[in-house]
Parts: structure tokens; C-alpha cells; sequence
């Protein structure tokens, strides 16, 4: 009898691990200067916080030679409206049918502040909500992109606002990596 229920707590083990599948996040923000419009006023964080968040660097980083948007992040440094802000890549796992965890994304400028993450089921979705401040802690104003957003694996994906960008793309680990 013992044995049995061992048996099936490690079947559901093995179960609820198959159901997990980890990725390759990368993110590139930039900050662009583009003629607009609208009026942004906002003078404090308005970031809808998750209950837990993790630092970014908790997770596994990705290997330089892994990261695919080196060229993108060039094209973006030659030109004057862009100014890279940051560059990070991770690994991180997400179990099918939930919500994965929410990783806090800030730089050591205190420029950019918010969190990403990965909601998985029929479709794979996109959950962001960073705020970019181009003069941090003088109370000054932030700029908001929060979205989530649908997206197909393997593709970068151009979250966008008329005072900063991101670039996005998320792969699967194949089992050989």
C-alpha cells in the first residue's frame, strides 16, 4: 500500500513536471524621441503590482551566444532618435495553463522600473507593465507601457510608446540545450 501511494505521488510529480516548459526571454528597452501628440502627466508609478515578483537575476542569465537580437540592438545604437536603456536575457520555466512568474525589470539608472511575464495556455500571451523615467528620482514624469499581448514563439515582437520601446522575444528550450 505504501508503495502504491509512493508510486503515485511520483507519477504526479512526473506529471506536473511535463507540464512545465522553460524559455528564452530577451528584452531589449530603448528610449526614442518620435514627434507626438499626447500629453503624459503622470508624476507617480501607477505599475499594477502581482502579488510576488522576482528579481531578474534570480533566474538563469542566457549565454551571449544564445542571445538573438544583438544586430537589432546595432541598428537601434546607430541611429540618434534611440538610446539603448537596457538588454537583459533569462531562462525561465512556465507550467501549461497558468500564469508564469513575474519578473521585475529595472536598471541599476532607476530609469526603468516594472515587471514581464508569461501567461501559458491555448495561446501564449505577453503580460508588461514597465514604466520608463528619462531623469530618475527628480519626481519628474514616467512613461507607462502596460500591455498584454498575444505572440507567436520565436519572433520579435515591438512593444511600443511614443517615448520608449521594447523589444521582445521569447523562444522555447529545446530538450538538447
Amino acid at each position: 500500500m505504501i508503495a502504491s501511494a509512493l508510486l503515485l505521488l511520483g507519477l504526479l510529480g512526473m506529471n506536473s513536471h511535463a507540464a512545465e516548459q522553460l524559455y528564452e526571454i530577451e528584452l531589449v528597452l530603448f528610449a526614442q524621441e518620435m514627434p507626438n501628440t499626447e500629453v503624459f502627466d503622470q508624476t507617480e508609478s501607477l505599475i499594477k503590482w502581482p502579488k510576488e515578483v522576482f528579481e531578474q537575476a534570480s533566474f538563469p542569465q542566457l549565454d551571449s551566444e544564445r542571445i538573438t537580437l544583438h544586430e537589432s540592438v546595432a541598428k537601434l545604437a546607430d541611429e540618434l532618435e534611440y538610446q539603448i536603456v537596457m538588454h537583459v536575457a533569462w531562462i525561465q520555466a512556465v507550467v501549461a495553463n497558468r500564469l508564469g512568474d513575474a519578473v521585475q525589470i529595472s536598471n541599476s539608472e532607476g530609469t526603468v522600473n516594472g515587471f514581464f511575464r508569461l501567461q501559458r495556455g491555448n495561446l501564449i500571451h505577453m503580460v508588461v507593465d514597465i514604466e520608463y523615467a528619462p531623469e530618475p528620482y527628480t519626481g519628474g514624469v514616467f512613461y507607462r507601457l502596460n500591455e498584454k499581448r498575444r505572440f507567436k514563439l520565436n519572433e520579435t515582437h515591438y512593444l511600443d510608446h511614443p517615448k520608449f520601446g521594447i523589444l521582445a522575444r521569447v523562444s522555447p528550450v529545446k530538450p538538447e540545450q
